[in-house]
């Protein structure tokens, strides 16, 4: 449903275009058919001012252009689909330094080269297009590259991921917020909720907010999509001595509670998964890539490798693929194999750790446990999850009841480091994962990007994590 309408129901990966400087024509084609074979129907292209930072051809980002125009080629052949979600974060000021921020004429120019091509994702047959914040630029910005466009017959429907009101609707009236928006932009069209995790509290489920913007924008008569956003993770450290730039959100179960919240009570117009390749925030559902230092989808994430190399997340994607296949088809699928995806932090909150931020905003809202998410294809079947001393805690799961959810709390006592275990049992018969890396008390770096496994198969989604003993 690619020219969409507003009984949409597409699904969409945010990727961020920086990490792609690696990427050729072939990488972006694996990408896409990694996304496809778990119902993503395209990337939502996030990316940064060309020249914000420097105009020296040697150090700007002006390759982002070449590696855009790749994905493109790339998913014309794929059937993929594809829309712009500039980062207008940047601005005017100490984060561009050059003062070439967004302007009417690149972004305009940017987005007609693409009208016509196959992979251009389309709302009501106007090109969509995104945002990451933007509020600064004023109303009258959007207004004029609505206008620029429009002369050269492109028609545009803009819905904004304005960060200040998505997150002032996790603590007022969200009502109110989504009112706010639209009398502050009259230009734009739809909204993109960013804050898919809870804001600097512990809380499941924050979907009661989307359904207040939705209903709100909707009964306003606004005609672009309503985008919800579902993220499994939030961890972020720069390590630079700036407190704002070292944080976790609470995301225990946030993965299975919004994604189901999302297709069983706000039906949204599009999902956003935050996110393919964001491997910074930790809430990365692309394979890694064999090398960070080089060759296919490598990236430089300087102090942050420390936290991301070596914890794959492929499993994730077994999640994403079951409520994806729920949204679309409007029904809870069928369950034809027994899949247990678990996840797990490698020390306790409490660890004292040789390097990285030295104070991880919201630190004390993790709960210090293994957590897993249960599908299983017949009756009377039960999960066993042990963490050290703590042993043998059971779960039962059906397939009648959907997923399940169950968690082991970290023993008091971790000695040398303790491995999770993972079991499903039924009819006398048992499947035992046995994680790969180690819970330990001591750490060198200040952690809190999950490892995630997985008990039963990962064919789908190549989940090389799993050690599975018959």
């Amino acid at each position: 449903m690619f020219s969409a309408s507003a009984q949409a129901a597409d699904v969409f990966a945010h990727f961020m275009v920086q990490n792609s400087y690696a990427y050729d024509v072939s990488t972006w084609k694996n990408d896409m058919t990694s996304a496809q074979q778990v119902g993503i129907d395209g990337f939502a292209l996030n990316w940064i001012p060309p020249y914000c930072s420097s105009t020296d051809p040697k150090h700007s980002l002006a390759w982002q252009a070449s590696s855009i125009a790749n994905a493109f080629t790339a998913a014309e052949q794929q059937s993929f689909k594809l829309f712009f979600s500039f980062d207008m974060s940047y601005g005017v000021g100490s984060n561009c330094p050059t003062g070439l921020a967004w302007n009417e004429t690149y972004m305009s120019s940017i987005i007609s080269n693409y009208t016509n091509s196959s992979a251009a994702y389309k709302w009501n047959n106007q090109m969509l297009v995104t945002t990451y914040a933007g509020e600064a630029y004023g109303n009258a910005f959007f207004q004029s590259l609505k206008q620029t466009l429009s002369e050269q017959d492109i028609d545009i429907s803009i819905a904004p991921g304005f960060v200040t009101y998505a997150e002032a609707a996790q603590n007022e009236a969200a009502a109110g917020q989504a009112n706010a928006f639209m009398s502050a932009f009259d230009s734009l069209d739809g909204f993109l909720n960013w804050q898919s995790w809870p804001l600097n509290k512990k809380l499941n489920n924050t979907a009661d907010i989307d359904v207040a913007l939705q209903t709100t924008l909707k009964a306003a008569g606004k005609k672009g999509p309503y985008i919800m956003t579902v993220s499994p993770w939030q961890f972020k450290d720069l390590d630079d001595g700036n407190p704002e730039n070292s944080w976790v959100s609470y995301s225990d179960y946030l993965f299975n509670d919004r994604f189901h919240a999302a297709v069983t009570q706000v039906h949204p117009d599009i999902i956003e998964l935050q996110t393919w390749n964001d491997w910074a925030e930790s809430h990365y559902l692309r394979d890694l890539p064999a090398s960070f230092a080089s060759g296919p989808a490598s990236a430089d994430l300087g102090t942050m490798l420390a936290y991301v190399n070596g914890t794959d997340h492929a499993a994730w994607r077994l999640i994403a693929d079951y409520y994806i296949s729920w949204y679309k088809s409007g029904s809870a699928p069928t369950i034809t194999q027994d899949q247990v995806v678990y996840w797990y932090r490698r020390h306790p909150k409490s660890a004292s750790c040789s390097g990285g931020g030295s104070a991880v905003r919201n630190a004390n809202l993790p709960t210090d446990a293994v957590f897993a998410w249960a599908l299983v294809r017949d009756n009377a079947t039960t999960v066993t999850m042990s963490a050290g001393a703590n042993a043998l805690w059971e779960f039962t799961a059906s397939p009648a009841g959907g997923p399940k959810m169950g968690m082991v709390p970290f023993p008091s006592d971790l000695g040398d480091g303790i491995l999770p275990e993972v079991s499903i049992s039924r009819g006398g018969q048992t499947i035992t994962g046995n994680a790969s890396v180690l819970i330990t008390q001591d750490c060198e770096y200040q952690d809190f990007n999950p490892v995630v496994g997985l008990v039963g198969s990962g064919e789908k989604v190549n989940a090389v994590a799993q050690k599975v003993i018959a």
